[in-house]
């Protein structure tokens, strides 16, 4: 009897730490991320949990020592600060040493060294999708150098991803669409081509991207720290027709992306050499964009829904409604171009 009275008054004394910091460690590789799928919580919802669609993270290993050597915890779930509900995920990136696969982030093969702490939800299948994502900025210095705050890729490593949000000193908050106008063929290859895929000859590597169409979002004096970002994205992947394809995001319940009836490419074909099975949509949010400025960078992510619809989102808990959203149709076009250098 003494015995299972002491494992209880362990198991109390446990939860009441965990309780009064404020902080119950997470790992991106534990189920559905560390959130409890009864308790009621709102911080992720909406995401499978099955073998072939789930959160599914690498580099397991790495990070585990990195934690260790230097008394941190990259990616945790806290309740001290949240959008909506119980929880968030709160999520460090330091800018020296290496937590991530190092030869595929750490040391790639065209001399670029990044950083990284994503969670990787892979893969589900087109059609349309809506997402929400809440971000704050905590401890955040705008880089020369882009980072990346939420991405949409293909399975398929030789390609490059599709759709990101990122942010920097140079365009301020902006959304990135990489495969608004295609492929390029490549003879021979090139890492500018997906330099993170570290198991992929540079030879195999030929589908470039032709053009990038880049949106402002804000400005880089408007952004702040300790402000929540409310995103939310409305996508159709149709790969058998790009002119049904579009990408509308909305910031705070305005829209600043709309690409709708312009033909854009979102999910790239698959190409020759490249199988059907292998070419599915991929989702992650977090942290990840280069080392080279030495910086560390942390924010909190909240509110990460995904729902075939925009009713099922329940945007009203954090203050919008689908039918103002809805009611905003006119078309976004892009601020800038840019195209990958090939030389």
């Amino acid at each position: 009897m003494r015995y299972f009275e002491k494992c209880f008054h362990i198991f109390i004394l446990t939860t009441m730490i965990g309780f009064f910091t404020g902080v119950a460690y997470a790992d991106l590789n534990k189920s559905n991320l560390g959130i409890s799928k009864w308790s009621g919580d709102t911080t992720l919802r909406g995401f499978s949990n099955k073998e072939t669609e789930k959160f599914k993270n690498s580099a397991k290993n790495q990070m585990l020592a990195y934690e260790k050597e230097h008394n941190i915890k990259l990616f945790s779930v806290v309740n001290y600060e949240t959008r909506y509900g119980n929880t968030a995920f709160f999520v460090q990136a330091p800018g020296n040493g290496c937590y991530n696969k190092k030869t595929g982030d750490c040391n790639r093969k065209n001399g670029e060294t990044q950083k990284r702490v994503e969670a990787h939800y892979s893969s589900f299948k087109g059609g349309e999708h809506w997402f929400t994502v809440s971000v704050k900025l905590d401890d955040w210095t705008l880089n020369n150098d882009e980072i990346i705050l939420t991405q949409f890729h293909s399975d398929v490593p030789q390609y490059q991803n599709m759709l990101s949000l990122k942010i920097d000193n140079v365009k301020g908050l902006f959304f990135e669409h990489t495969s608004a106008n295609g492929f390029q063929f490549v003879e021979g290859g090139s890492e500018e081509c997906a330099a993170g895929a570290h198991d992929i000859l540079t030879e195999d590597k030929m589908y470039c991207p032709k053009l990038y169409d880049i949106y402002k979002v804000l400005n880089k004096w408007e952004i702040k720290e300790d402000v929540w970002y409310d995103f939310v994205y409305h996508v159709n992947f149709d790969k058998e027709n790009s002119e049904n394809e579009f990408v509308k995001l909305w910031l705070n319940g305005k829209l600043v992306v709309n690409n709708a009836g312009q033909g854009k490419t979102l999910w790239w074909p698959t190409m020759p050499g490249i199988e059907e099975w292998e070419n599915k949509i991929v989702f992650n949010f977090g942290i990840y964009g280069t080392k080279s400025e030495n910086v560390f960078h942390s924010a909190y992510f909240d509110e990460i829904h995904k729902s075939s619809s925009c009713e099922k989102l329940k945007l009203e808990r954090l203050g919008y409604a689908c039918k103002d959203l809805n009611s905003q149709t006119q078309t976004i076009k892009p601020q800038w171009h840019d195209s990958p250098d090939l030389q």
